[in-house]
């Protein structure tokens, strides 16, 4: 994932509010991969609670890893970390996240269980 020129602020690095976008396209993509669709019909995922540690700064130009690992697993949510790394220099993240999903049914417009083959699959990481 590059990072962009206009993903930075007047303060001449990536603006905090970046970092959520590149975590948030890491879970997209997972999604995705999972054959999850996110959209309004049926369950899927929503964010409930976002935390990032910045531990140092990002600037244009550069190419990043996103890593995305499972976190505890719960009845109706699950955590997802990240770790934000420039290409090449894998050894020293630029960013942590720590995001909890909730599982939500969009008909009842309520949180659901975590499908069972998802809680085994993000348990099974885990191990």
């Amino acid at each position: 994932m590059p990072v962009r020129w206009g993903d930075m602020d007047a303060l001449g690095h990536v603006n905090n509010t970046v970092y959520l976008r590149y975590f948030e396209q890491s879970r997209i993509e997972w999604a995705e991969s999972l054959g999850r669709a996110l959209d309004q019909k049926g369950e899927s995922m929503i964010l409930l609670k976002s935390i990032v540690t910045y531990l140092k700064p990002l600037v244009y130009p550069a190419e990043l890893v996103v890593r995305l690992y499972a976190g505890p697993v719960g009845g109706s949510s699950f955590t997802l970390y990240n770790d934000l790394f420039v290409k090449g220099e894998e050894a020293t993240p630029v960013a942590e996240g720590e995001f909890v999903i909730v599982w939500f049914d969009y008909r009842t417009g309520k949180s659901a269980k975590v499908p069972q083959a998802l809680r085994a699959l993000l348990e099974g990481a885990r191990s």
